[in-house]
């Protein structure tokens, strides 16, 4: 039986024993401390207002940024992740009592998962990163017990400011620790440089837990001031973070595709991941095969029409979390993270086959207008890990060889590397299957 798409490549029986003890470990730590904290205060009909409110920024704030976080994910490394929910849980652990403040953690994760994440992070994984929330926001609440009144709310006054600073301090400290600790026990050989070299992200979320104290305020002063917090969290997405990645141009402009240089960050971030989590990533090196007899027959606009029509073949044909771009010309590269070599070759091949049917209409350099029948592609792969490929480049260069051994050929085919020490490219054409 087919397994799920967000199944697939995430099996808690692939992940090394001490990984699968530790992130159980911490799940059920979450769900003893949650219950635990539950019946610090009680519930009133104030408190469930303020939660529909607090639901209701989160859910606004993650429609508009959930194509960023996704965009920010693919380009990050392994390591702690600053995400968007951020100022609303810090909010909602001051405003809210325990049993309501763990309830928004669970919702807005969840909803976060099925909106941003489904089918591209294993839900084992989502299920840990809510459990390290809930146990900073259960740490949150008993040092919020012991500041001066009202319970639940924003402690007033200087001695009240300097337990909001000690609770915030707090819930990086939990969540950053947990976080990290399942990144070393997945990786117990990571070098310390890997890991600080992402501390400086770090500054996000302190900027973040200052906007929840804001809104915090807010939503006890006069919760339709929320809406200044939302939009300043939507102008930082769309503004700060994402401009850390747009010094270089992301999408190419005949394709729509990713351009090489942003391509390469994503490939890179993929790599990385892969070596510290022990995991897989692939690479399809693709090129269109006949593309100058096609331009010098129909003229470059045809040509460009046609690279259109190939480009959403492929993204069509590729996962949701596989990254392509245009390489160059007439070349196409896609980094696919988490897969093995049968399912590398089972896409590369239904790319081959999709680009078969195609039959774009064009226009010609005459301005009439004509059908493009014929069209196929070779394409080459090359897998991480696999003997003699420990780096990006190692990876492009295999999955280039192997698509220089499909040309060769006859063309039309999908063709996946071996360990170069082997001197060969091993393959099966789609007419031997």
């Amino acid at each position: 039986m087919a397994k799920p798409r967000w199944v697939q490549g995430y099996e808690l029986s692939t992940t090394p024993r001490q990984v699968v003890a530790y992130v159980l470990a911490i799940d059920l730590l979450a769900i003893a401390a949650t219950g635990a904290t539950a019946g610090l205060l009680p519930v009133s009909p104030t408190d469930g207002a303020r939660l529909a409110v607090l639901v209701g920024c989160a859910i606004v704030h993650v429609e508009l940024c959930r194509s960023i976080e996704r965009e920010r994910k693919l380009a990050a490394g392994s390591g702690p992740f600053v995400d968007c929910l951020t100022p609303w849980h810090f909010a909602g652990a001051l405003v809210l009592p325990p049993s309501l403040s763990s309830l928004f953690v669970v919702f807005t994760q969840t909803y976060v998962w099925y909106r941003v994440w489904r089918g591209r992070r294993p839900l084992y994984k989502w299920v840990f990163s809510a459990a390290t929330v809930l146990l900073a926001t259960q740490a949150s609440a008993v040092v919020l017990y012991a500041a001066p009144g009202p319970h639940p709310g924003v402690p007033p006054g200087w001695v009240g400011l300097g337990f909001e600073v000690a609770v915030a301090a707090l819930r990086w400290l939990v969540n950053y620790s947990l976080v990290l600790g399942a990144v070393l026990a997945t990786s117990p050989d990571l070098r310390a440089g890997k890991i600080v070299n992402g501390f400086g992200d770090q500054i996000l979320e302190a900027g973040a837990l200052g906007l929840g104290l804001a809104a915090a305020g807010l939503l006890q002063l006069d919760a339709r001031l929320l809406v200044g917090i939302v939009v300043g969290l939507v102008a930082l997405h769309r503004g700060v973070l994402l401009a850390q990645f747009r010094h270089a141009s992301r999408t190419d402009g005949k394709t729509g595709l990713y351009t090489p240089a942003w391509w390469n960050q994503i490939a890179t971030g993929a790599m990385q991941r892969a070596a510290d989590a022990r995991t897989s990533v692939g690479v399809l090196m693709l090129d269109l095969d006949h593309f100058k007899r096609l331009n010098d027959n129909y003229g470059h606009l045809a040509g460009d029409q046609v690279l259109r029509a190939v480009a959403e073949t492929i993204t069509s044909a590729i996962r949701s979390y596989d990254a392509a771009c245009r390489w160059g010309g007439e070349e196409f590269a896609v980094v696919l993270p988490h897969i093995d070599s049968e399912d590398l070759y089972a896409i590369g091949d239904r790319i081959r086959r999709q680009v078969r049917t195609l039959n774009p209409t064009v226009t010609t350099g005459d301005g009439t207008t004509t059908d493009i029948p014929d069209l196929t592609i070779s394409i080459g792969g090359a897998l991480y890990p696999t003997p003699g490929i420990t780096t990006l480049t190692d990876l492009q260069l295999a999955a280039d060889a192997a698509l220089y051994a499909a040309k060769h050929n006859g063309r039309d085919c999908v063709k996946l590397a071996t360990p170069p020490n082997s001197g060969s490219v091993s393959h099966t054409d789609a007419n031997q299957r």
